[in-house]
């Protein structure tokens, strides 16, 4: 290789001064605004590297988005869990569509943090040209969309929220609320109806594997239900077809029974103690005749303004191998960390210091009475916890994975 040619292979990629990045969310769909929150977060890093961000709403902004996709300065684009990333244009032959990005030779870094096979999640399911870019904050999830077919996978931290607890950090002693629940309710037996009426053989050998997984899973706090259910394929011979609607919706109904009937055993097992639940239903009316105080459904910015004035806060977290928004928040607000079983946080954070994991309601609930007796204070935990968090999970962090993908690409 001549001396030109050596150069020209370790030129890289830089930024422009009008070159910027857009990040599309979603209003329609997004209600507790949990794109905007990451939006928020990931713009001053951006702007810390020499890239300017625009946030459109790609349903609601569709004359600036589709100026943006065809704008030779607009390097790339960032969505949340898929949305965006289904955007099509019609183009070639008549009735045929594709990706619009796809078309447009345009990136998009999908920062996914839900499962993609999810019934939620249906929207980004064909969504697997070279165009995207899947950044997951789940290992097991990263796995299942290679096995969807998506081309670029990579499997990347979450972030903390700095830019948006913004207020100072309380002292323990001046927070108002001593233990908080924030954690999603439903009435778990409406996913088993889903298996109420087997209408053929197919669906009656699902519904054992239903029973079966669900019956593992809630009997340890330690089952992971989505690897479960994948082991009860492979005994039972089936064959797990990430593209079946089936299989999705076997996976789908799996993991709402286990995570909501795991959240409605927690909180009668704590019910006798003053624990403040957020929830989007009334634990009141769930509830009754207990000490447990509930307060009102919010958005995700607000429910950071109410870890930061929170001592502890609970995390019943349905991701075992990959990190969570919520555990990740609580550590930015400062709030000692009493958490699920969770290999992430189990990895990167050390018991007793930065964090607490119950493996049991029976263990949450002694811990839970330590805390109320004074016998367990948190603040020391809690100030460890938060600077390893802010340390460890930078938004810069998911910006330079971004940033490098990019100079790689052709």
């Amino acid at each position: 290789m001549n001396e030109d040619a050596a150069a020209g292979s370790l030129r890289m990629k830089t930024f422009g001064p009008d070159d910027y990045a857009v990040i599309l969310t979603c209003g329609d769909i997004d209600k507790h605004k949990h794109s905007e929150c990451f939006s928020n977060e990931l713009a001053p890093a951006f702007l810390a590297e020499g890239l300017r961000v625009r946030s459109l709403d790609y349903l609601r902004d569709v004359r600036p988005v589709t100026e943006a996709i065809r704008d030779e300065h607009c390097v790339f684009f960032v969505c949340f869990n898929g949305f965006g990333t289904e955007l099509l244009h019609a183009a070639g032959q008549p009735g045929t569509l594709e990706s619009v990005f796809e078309h447009y030779g345009k990136l998009v870094f999908d920062f996914m943090h839900d499962c993609p096979i999810h019934e939620s999640m249906s929207h980004q399911i064909d969504s697997v040209g070279e165009f995207r870019w899947l950044l997951s904050t789940d290992y097991t999830y990263a796995h299942i969309a290679r096995m969807l077919g998506v081309k670029n996978v990579r499997a990347v931290p979450s972030i903390t929220f700095p830019e948006t607890i913004t207020d100072p950090q309380r002292p323990h002693a001046l927070r108002s609320i001593d233990v908080l629940l924030p954690v999603g309710l439903s009435r778990s037996g409406e996913a088993r109806e889903r298996y109420t009426h087997a209408r053929n053989h197919k669906e009656r050998v699902f519904r054992e594997l239903f029973e079966s997984v669900v019956e593992a899973s809630l009997k340890s706090l330690k089952v992971d239900p989505l690897v479960e259910i994948l082991l009860a394929c492979q005994e039972a011979g089936v064959h797990t077809d990430m593209r079946d609607l089936d299989m999705r919706f076997l996976i789908t109904s799996v993991l709402d029974y286990v995570k909501f009937e795991r959240r409605d055993r927690l909180v009668r097992a704590i019910n006798h103690l003053p624990v403040t639940v957020i929830s989007d239903y009334d634990v009141k009316e769930l509830y009754a005749n207990t000490r447990l105080k509930s307060i009102g459904q919010r958005s995700f910015p607000s429910l950071l303004q109410t870890m930061n004035d929170a001592k502890c806060v609970i995390c019943p977290l349905p991701h075992y191998t990959g990190f969570h928004e919520r555990a990740l928040a609580s550590f930015t607000a400062g709030a000692g960390v009493i958490a699920g079983p969770n290999e992430i946080l189990e990895t990167h954070f050390v018991q007793g210091r930065d964090m607490l994991t119950y493996q049991s309601e029976d263990q949450l609930v002694a811990m839970l009475e330590d805390v109320f007796a004074g016998r367990l204070q948190l603040d020391a935990m809690a100030c460890h916890g938060r600077e390893r968090a802010l340390a460890r999970f930078p938004s810069i962090a998911i910006v330079e994975t971004i940033i490098s993908v990019w100079r790689r690409s052709t």
